[in-house]
């Protein structure tokens, strides 16, 4: 439930960072988290560009 509530917030505020703040975890376990997502779906979820994350197209449909 951790890794979709996750996936959630770094896509509202577009920081991992930001993200793990909130949830009270440090920025690599939610990174921990998300790249566990992302096995599990078989897809990347995410793209970065600078200090932003994005979502990928498989994470948008």
């Amino acid at each position: 439930m951790n890794k979709y509530w996750a996936l959630k917030l770094v896509l509202e505020k577009q920081s991992i960072t930001k993200a793990a703040q909130i949830m009270g975890y440090s920025q690599p376990a939610v990174s921990q988290m998300l790249t566990s997502l992302e096995q599990e779906l078989g897809f990347p979820l995410l793209s970065k560009q600078r200090f932003l994350v994005f979502p990928n197209s498989g994470c948008q449909s």
